[in-house]
């Protein structure tokens, strides 16, 4: 009965954790990339066929429009069946993108600059900044402040209020800009870190000769990813003008989220496992009781104990032992998944997981959903065994017990 305990426990263990770790990677690396680039970009179709930022005008009724968007009703191309989204635009930034070469009189270091104004979501990517302060915006001139990752500061050996030089190649002729570093951010998403800086979208305007009405685009957020290709879809049909297009964060980066999406994979063959070994240890301690209480079968059946009143003595007990074991199960889980989320006990390589502590997230709805699960299933389960109990015959095991 211990081992059989034991078992349930382990399962229940294993499962609650890999859920909760699941879940905690996927939040963890969305959220980063969503701080980074937001749900939705709007651009030129021209960016399609060319490397280079291609301009479009600021229209502030257009982000007005877009940004107040909220729960929106809509026909699904494939049911069409009539929908509501479940959430609506929380925010709405312009951006512009300029690569360039960092210079310290030491070495030179690719770079992108991020061109933001006041309006950025400081929000979201707030929680990456290590050390500095945003940048600071004027109304009349361009600011100097620059943001860049803690990988590239690194590599340049600079730090918070260090100077750097920026070279930009326009039209074969070489541009450079003096920046302070105002503060050092990291997302630990490497592949970003090490290509983009921040800095203030009227110095990369002036540095590509654009307007001041001109960026590469906007940044759309929503309160909910679900909704990001219904937002994309009535956002191109219905509010952007010609020679406009709008795409998602997950066509636009599609390697990352199908990995996290492999991960829901995972989830599910773990769980599926798990049950597996719960339905088969449940089975066979309900034989091995029914084997071992083969003479007590017999006694009462041979009083008048029908079938189903028996097994549901065994049902009773196994049960007893299941519920037992959900229950450590469920303690110990618990305890791990705080202790995780708290005292941060497995560390991971940011360069292979994006993050460097492995996150958790703390929820009751997975407890109640694979604890239902478990005992749903495996009682279904249970009941089959006992079936061995209607073949038994007095007879036989009170002439032989």
């Amino acid at each position: 009965m211990n081992i059989a305990t034991a078992t349930i426990a382990l399962s229940i263990v294993i499962m609650l954790c890999s859920n909760a770790l699941i879940n905690g990677f996927k939040s963890e690396i969305s959220d980063k990339i969503f701080g980074f680039w937001g749900h939705i970009h709007i651009t030129d179709t021209k960016v399609l066929r060319t490397s280079e930022s291609v301009p479009i005008e600021m229209d502030k009724e257009l982000e007005k429009a877009i940004g107040e968007l909220n729960q929106v009703s809509f026909v699904d191309q494939y049911t069409q069946s009539k929908k509501t989204t479940n959430g609506g635009v929380t925010h709405i930034q312009p951006y512009t993108f300029v690569p360039g070469l960092l210079d310290n009189n030491k070495s030179w270091e690719g770079i992108i600059l991020k061109g933001i104004d006041r309006n950025f979501n400081w929000k979201q990517m707030s929680h990456y900044l290590l050390e500095g302060k945003p940048i600071e915006f004027s109304d009349t001139i361009a600011s100097r402040d620059l943001i860049i990752s803690a990988q590239t500061a690194s590599r340049m050996q600079v730090k918070v209020g260090d100077a750097l030089i920026v070279h930009f190649g326009k039209e074969r002729k070489s541009v450079k800009k003096r920046f302070k570093v105002s503060a050092i951010y990291k997302t630990e998403l490497e592949e970003y870190d090490s290509k983009f800086a921040f800095c203030d979208l009227k110095l990369t305007q002036e540095i590509l000769e654009w307007s001041p009405n001109q960026i590469t685009g906007y940044e759309v957020y929503l309160e909910d990813l679900q909704d990001a290709s219904y937002f994309a879809d009535i956002i191109y049909n219905d509010y952007l003008p010609r020679g406009l297009y709008t795409e998602t964060i997950q066509e636009k980066l599609p390697n990352i989220f199908e990995w996290l999406e492999l991960q829901n994979i995972n989830e599910t063959i773990i769980i599926f496992l798990m049950v597996i070994v719960s339905i088969i240890n449940m089975a066979t301690v309900i034989l091995i009781f029914i084997l071992d209480r083969s003479r007590m079968i017999g006694i009462l059946k041979s009083v008048g104990s029908r079938d189903w009143m028996i097994r549901k003595i065994f049902i009773m007990q196994a049960f007893w032992i299941l519920f037992k074991g959900i229950i450590i199960g469920n303690i110990i889980a618990l305890a791990l998944i705080l202790l995780q989320r708290y005292g941060q006990i497995i560390r991971l390589d940011p360069d292979s997981y994006y993050v460097s502590i492995a996150p958790v997230i703390i929820s009751i709805y997975p407890f109640i959903w694979i604890n239902t699960l478990v005992i749903l299933v495996t009682l279904l389960w249970m009941i089959l065994p006992t079936y061995i109990i209607t073949k038994i015959r007095p007879v036989k095991v009170l002439r032989f017990g």
